[in-house]
């Protein structure tokens, strides 16, 4: 397989697993309430060897036991990967907090792995009609965007993004791989990348991927 190549396939399956499972992964102790800080969130989720890690809420008090119990039920079948069960739960918390965008980021990301992608997109555009600033939803909307061609879309809410949260890190990436790979738009690429390293600086693909398109651009820096 060819260098290019590889890099193409590295880049997009770190797209479809970096954040997918950020929230729907929390650990037990979480509790169903707004998105983590974009920094708590991108800390958690680049640490290396861990593209799966998930930042730790504490519960909220004004979070009912019940809420609570059922929303670690849902994570649970999840985890077991019983996903239509897992949309009923998930289905029925959302309907119990209606002001509350984390029950609809996770329905979103289990219809996802049920490849109901129209689902999951309707599901992420009712997070953030709940909380338009919400960087774990707009990350995931903005991928589901990528990976149906929309690709001026997903530019979009990516930048919007950022102009919220100028240091979160995975839009940073996500959005330098949209720039590299779909847009060929080199410079803004390696923008972001550097952002994105300048946060995780032990992610050393990133800085494999700003030389290699340093040198086919003739924009390396010298030392």
């Amino acid at each position: 397989m060819s260098r290019a190549i590889t890099q193409a396939v590295g880049r997009s399956a770190y797209l479809t697993s970096a954040l997918s499972l950020v929230v729907l992964l929390q650990g037990c102790g979480s509790a169903p309430r707004a998105a983590p800080s974009p920094a708590a969130t991108a800390s958690a989720a680049t640490q290396p060897g861990n593209p799966r890690g998930s930042a730790k809420i504490k519960p909220e008090p004004s979070v009912a036991p019940q809420v609570q119990a059922e929303f670690d039920a849902a994570m649970a079948l999840v985890k077991a990967e019983r996903y239509e069960q897992a949309v009923d739960a998930f289905k029925k918390l959302a309907a119990a907090m209606p002001d509350n965008a984390i029950p609809a980021i996770n329905l979103a990301l289990v219809y996802e792995k049920l490849d109901k992608q129209d689902l999951a997109e309707t599901r992420l555009k009712e997070a953030l009609a709940i909380e338009p600033d919400n960087p774990v939803a707009a990350n995931e909307l903005a991928l589901l965007y990528r990976r149906s061609g929309r690709f001026a879309e997903a530019r979009t809410l990516y930048e919007k993004t950022l102009a919220t949260y100028p240091h979160f890190a995975m839009a940073h990436k996500n959005l330098g791989v949209l720039c590299d790979l779909y847009l060929k738009d080199y410079p803004c690429a390696i923008e972001h990348y550097k952002s994105y390293a300048a946060s995780a600086p032990t992610d050393k693909d990133v800085e494999i991927w700003i030389a290699d398109l340093q040198k086919r651009t003739g924009t390396k820096e010298r030392p």
